[in-house]
């Protein structure tokens, strides 16, 4: 069984870390099942394409947009990361205008690979943290 944890670890190093979004091309498949909800009023295309939609997305309102890997467990073709994404809100995100405030917040992917590449993705990133941090939405009592 290859190591897929450490083929996530390059992924999320050269998609977030080095800003390279062609990347997806060598770690998910063309027909990629994305099972994660796209940023409000975003609506994917299928497949690979979609996914490139929806970290451009990300990559475009957030600089940097890093990735910190807490734990990652392998379990024969499926990965399950927990990591905290932490950005920097540049840009235009979902219709927010650019804050200039940084923000932190933790997410669980898990990942089920078919000859080396990512097959299907679920994803449950934070987003209420995020947009609390940007000052999008009132902190909660």
């Amino acid at each position: 069984m290859p190591d897929l944890k450490n083929l996530t670890e390059r992924f999320y190093k050269e998609v977030f870390d080095n800003r390279n979004i062609d990347a997806l091309d060598e770690f998910i498949a063309a027909d990629v099942v994305e099972h994660e909800e796209p940023p409000p009023g975003l609506v994917l295309e299928p497949g690979r394409e979609g996914v490139k939609q929806m970290l451009s997305t990300y990559l475009g309102g957030f600089d940097p947009l890093g990735v910190t890997i807490h734990e990652q467990y392998q379990d024969g073709n499926t990965v399950i990361a927990r990591v905290t994404f932490h950005g920097t809100h540049v840009g235009d995100f979902a219709g927010l205008p650019a804050t200039g405030k940084s923000f932190s917040a933790q997410t669980i992917d898990i990942m089920r690979f078919e000859d080396g590449l990512v097959a299907e993705h679920w994803g449950q990133f934070d987003a209420v943290a995020m947009l609390t941090q940007l000052g999008a939405i009132p902190p909660m009592e």
